[in-house]
């Protein structure tokens, strides 16, 4: 029985830790689960496995965390929230967001995103919590060399400045994407609306 896994289903999950009729073995698998080395899973920082009967375990999945990804050398890389790239894959993880404005020149699994400003790492971290919060999917985010944020989602783009008053401006666009569901254009939030005045949209 598997638990804690949102990326794989329990078929795929299956096919990593059983490659062989023998290694699904009960006695084989809680043998090699207890004394050799777990089996590699991308996405998934370790499990636990616990014996529940003679034939019966319960496999528990911890998957790494992540906050977006880059396109690079035909692949996408993967990183956590302090910009270490923890996977290359040729896999597309729904719910994790496309990150632009990223520029580098090089990147080597299992180290930092090569980036000019950690500041940009504390900016994803700040917007993608609040998006997973408020329930928000987007396409793609763009982050500038001046730490300014824009959101992709559908036909329309939102330009949300700076991290300043960055909660409140999230929670405002969740009230207000429903009625543009069927609108193409720019939706200007950089200064938060404080009156009551609305946000100026432009459409395409």
């Amino acid at each position: 029985e598997f638990s804690g896994s949102e990326k794989y289903t329990d078929k795929e999950l299956s096919e990593y830790l059983f490659p062989t009729k023998k290694s699904a073995n009960p006695f084989v698998f809680w043998f090699t689960s207890r004394f050799k080395e777990h089996v590699e899973i991308p996405f998934v920082e370790a499990y636990d496995v616990e014996l529940d009967g003679l034939s019966h375990f319960n496999v528990t999945f911890y998957e790494k965390s992540l906050v977006g990804y880059v396109e690079y050398m035909g692949s996408y890389k993967y990183f956590d929230k302090d910009g270490i790239v923890v996977e290359s894959s040729s896999r597309l993880i729904e719910g994790v967001p496309f990150v632009t404005g990223i520029d580098v020149d090089y990147i080597v699994l299992h180290s930092k995103l090569p980036v000019e400003d950690d500041k940009v790492f504390d900016v994803l971290l700040d917007i993608t919590q609040l998006l997973n919060k408020y329930e928000i999917d987007v396409d793609k985010i763009f982050i500038s060399n001046e730490l300014e944020i824009r959101l992709y989602l559908n036909k329309i783009r939102v330009e949300l400045g700076t991290k300043k008053d960055l909660s409140e401006k999230i929670m405002d666009l969740r009230d207000i994407l429903p009625n543009l569901s069927d609108v193409s254009g720019v939706l200007d939030m950089k200064i938060l609306d404080v009156n009551g005045n609305g946000y100026t949209l432009k459409k395409d």
